[in-house]
Order: C-alpha cells, then structure tokens, then sequence
C-alpha cells in the first residue's frame, strides 16, 4: 500500500496520496494548497495519479485541486450536489453514496457524511490490513468529519451539528462495515495524528453526542 500525507497551507489541510505498491496506481485526496508540493512529490514517488478525490469543497482542502487534476489531466471526483465544481470547467463527476473507486487493488466506498458542510464525504477501505507493522481491518479518510479527540466545526454556512453527530454515529459509529480496528486519516491534525475508530469511541471528548 501506498499512503503519504502531506501538510500543505495556512490551514495546515492534509493532502493523502493513496494507491497500490503494484500497480502504483494512486488517488490523490484534497489537494487543499502548495500544487507544486504536491506535484513535485507525486513525481518523485514515480506513482500513477489516477484521479483527485475531494472530501468536501471548502477552499482549505481544494485549493490546488483544479491544478494538479490539470497537470495530471485526471478528473476531479467530489459529491455530485457540490456546488464547488458543479456547472464549474472543472466538473468531471459527481459521486453518491455507494459508489466505489478502484485503485489498483483497493477499493475505496463512499460515504455521504453532512454536518461540517453539504457536500462531506467519506471513503473507506477494507482492503488494507496492515500500517506500520500493525494489523488492522481497514482506512478511512474523514476529511473534516471526526479528528484525533476531535470533530469538525458546523457553524459554516451549510454546516450543522446534528446532522454532524448523525454522520459520525450511523456513517462511522455503527456502520457495520467499519470496525473500531480501521484507521482515520483526518483532514487536520491540530490535537493529534492518526487515531482509530476504536480510539475515538472511547476518549474523543464528544463521544456522548454520537455513541
């Protein structure tokens, strides 16, 4: 497995480079500042982009989208009620729950996720097994829905809380898809870095709103 993060912007956004070690096919998930950053380690990586995957469409996660999808000429995949890149020059397809993108081996679900914005989305994999020596059952990259012993913001235009807490419960919580031994990959890192849904079920501070 291929999975790189890079910090990129003022508001410290993490961009994930995500794909197969075999076919070295990769996904590149919001690509928030820095396309030069980005770009110069894609090609350093000697990897394959297939597409750019946005969690949601606020500036901080898609600021250099439109960029790297032009220098890699791959589509840029986002919810289909986007109103970021629906009717824009950019708009190469929409995305609802259910679907799936293959990367290589992997195969990434998504997830419909409102309450930080309209448009969040999730996408989950249970194909990866391992990180860093240790097992697990699977990844998910949550964008702005859930940090480490954190959860995003709803008092953005579009955002709101129960809608935030209902996603973190029935997308996440008690999906019986994704068990407590999957990864987050977050779309910041301000109280920490890679947590579990295991580990945030039991010290996130806001547990009681979605357990």
């Amino acid at each position: 497995m291929i999975l790189k993060k890079l910090v990129v912007g003022s508001y410290i956004v993490n961009t994930y480079i995500f794909g197969s070690s075999n076919t070295k096919e990769v996904v590149i998930i919001d690509p928030g500042a820095e396309a030069e950053k980005i770009i110069n380690t894609v090609d350093k990586m000697e990897v394959k982009p297939i597409a750019v995957l946005v969690t949601h469409g606020h500036g901080d996660h898609v600021g250099a989208a439109a960029v790297v999808s032009n220098y890699y000429d791959i589509p840029i995949m986002f919810h289909e009620n986007s109103r970021r890149f629906n009717g824009s020059i950019i708009n190469r397809g929409g995305l609802n729950e259910g679907d799936t993108i293959n990367v290589g081996e992997y195969t990434l679900h998504i997830l419909e996720t409102p309450g930080h914005a309209p448009d969040s989305l999730c996408y989950y994999s249970k194909d990866p097994k391992e990180f860093n020596g240790e097992k697990i059952d699977g990844i998910i990259f949550t964008g702005d829905l859930i940090f480490c012993r954190g959860i995003g913001r709803s008092d953005f235009g579009g955002g709101n809380s129960n809608q935030l807490f209902s996603s973190i419960k029935n997308k996440i919580m008690y999906n019986p898809e994704i068990t407590d031994n999957f990864l987050i990959f977050s779309g910041h890192s301000y109280s920490g870095d890679i947590t579990s849904v295991g580990e945030e079920r039991k010290q996130n501070p806001y547990r009681e709103y979605f357990l």
